[in-house]
């Protein structure tokens, strides 16, 4: 999940930057306002701000979804909070010791002294936390208000225990040939789960809920010996079997969750994984393709 659609940062991009590089160069670094004498806008520290702004937030939004792949919020929330605090607030103080110097002497075309970076640094301090903070509470939000949702929506597909009774004999039971750190083994495609890519490491969970590495560091390497009427790539880091979709619910902005079984970590009893609204219609079509009545 995202805390923003593109459309909702690019407005708030364009509209709050701008705000805040308006009262941090009058405020924090010219003190000179309109009205007084000798008052002039003060381009230079306009433009540091925005520039060390956008540069910061383009940062934390990266450090955002690089923790999501990681440690997601639903997983451990209070681990995955301190993490974005410390992981943005570092990123954001390095990408300030770049930026900062930098831009001023772009802008005013001379290195700033000490205490211009002082100032600095406290409106790096307060972005680091606003950015952060209002990020982690868009998702906690969206991520209530998608529970909520969830929970109201009808099920769309509702596997029984055993779905692989609904599944073409021919596709279930057809041979994978796949390279591992060990070699390489042949295993039917009802005993493989899903794939799971993280890191540049591709990984096979078994219908048992074993876990093997592969030798691939990417879907690309893979996807050309599976049976599309068996296997469908949910997204870029789950390619599914048909025997482990238990479930397949709406959820917002025309995505769907995708419950499967076995888990990726053993202390759960389910893997829900998040299908975008591109690849959604494309998931329904493969599910009626692939069940047999």
């Amino acid at each position: 999940m995202s805390p923003l659609t593109r459309q909702q940062h690019i407005i708030f991009l364009v509209t709050a930057i701008p705000m805040a590089a308006l009262v941090a160069s009058h405020v924090v670094f010219s003190q000179v306002f309109p009205g007084q004498p000798g008052y002039q806008f003060p381009w230079a520290y306009f433009l540091t701000v925005a520039t060390v702004m956008f540069s910061c937030w383009q940062v934390n939004l990266f450090i955002f979804h690089w923790l999501d792949t990681r440690l997601p919020f639903w997983e451990n929330p209070t681990r995955r909070l301190i993490a974005q605090i410390l992981v943005g607030g570092f990123a954001t103080l390095v990408t300030f010791a770049f930026v900062f110097p930098l831009a001023q002497r772009v802008y005013i075309h001379h290195w700033p002294p000490m205490f211009i970076i002082l100032r600095g640094v406290i409106v790096c301090i307060t972005l680091a936390t606003l950015v952060n903070g209002g990020y982690s509470g868009l998702y906690i939000l969206q991520a209530f208000f998608s529970e909520r949702q969830k929970r109201a929506a009808p099920v769309l597909v509702d596997f029984p225990a055993e779905p692989l009774k609904h599944v073409s004999l021919t596709a279930s039971t057809s041979l994978v040939s796949i390279d591992v750190s060990t070699g390489q083994v042949r295993l039917p495609a009802n005993e493989i789960a899903y794939f799971y890519s993280t890191g540049g490491l591709v990984l096979v969970v078994k219908a048992d809920g074993q876990q093997l590495t592969t030798r691939y560091s990417s879907f690309s390497q893979l996807t050309s010996g599976l049976d599309n009427h068996y296997f469908f790539q949910l997204s870029r880091q789950f390619i599914v079997g048909l025997g482990a979709v238990r479930a397949v619910q709406d959820d917002v902005n025309r995505k769907l969750v995708v419950t499967l079984v076995p888990a990726l970590h053993k202390q759960q009893a389910k893997q829900e994984v998040i299908v975008s609204r591109y690849r959604s219609l494309e998931l329904k079509k493969w599910l009626q393709a692939s069940a047999v009545p």
